[in-house]
C-alpha cells in the first residue's frame, strides 16, 4: 500500500499583497472606488468604478523591495510608492497622498 501528500503553497502566504484590496476615491460623495488586484506572476489591473460599475481600468507590472512597490503601466510610466499592510488592510503613499485599501 502507498500513500502519497502532496503540499501546496498558498500564494496568499508567500506574498500578502496577491490579492483584490477596494479602495474609496475621495470624489465629494459621487461614488466613485477603486481596486488594486496583485497577482501572484507580478502582473495586475486598476480598475475604477461609479456606482458599482467598472468605468476606467490599467494593467500594470510590480515589484516589491521592501516597503516599496514599483508599478509599470501598460504605457510604459513607471513610478514607486511605500506601502504597508495590516491585517487586511493596505495603505500606498505617493508623496504627501495616502489610500487606504480593505482586502475582498
Amino acid at each position: 500500500m502507498s500513500v502519497n501528500f502532496v503540499a501546496c503553497s498558498d500564494d496568499d502566504d508567500d506574498n500578502p499583497i496577491v490579492g483584490t484590496w477596494r479602495g474609496e476615491v475621495v470624489d465629494d460623495g459621487k461614488g466613485y472606488s477603486d481596486s488594486y488586484t496583485f497577482n501572484a506572476d507580478g502582473s495586475g489591473i486598476w480598475q475604477e468604478f461609479k456606482d458599482g460599475k467598472q468605468i476606467d481600468s490599467e494593467s500594470f507590472k510590480y515589484s516589491l523591495d521592501g516597503d516599496k512597490i514599483t508599478f509599470t503601466w501598460s504605457d510604459g510610466e513607471t513610478y514607486t510608492s511605500t506601502f504597508s499592510i495590516s491585517g487586511n488592510r493596505l495603505t500606498i503613499k505617493d508623496n504627501s497622498d495616502s489610500v487606504t485599501y480593505t482586502k475582498q
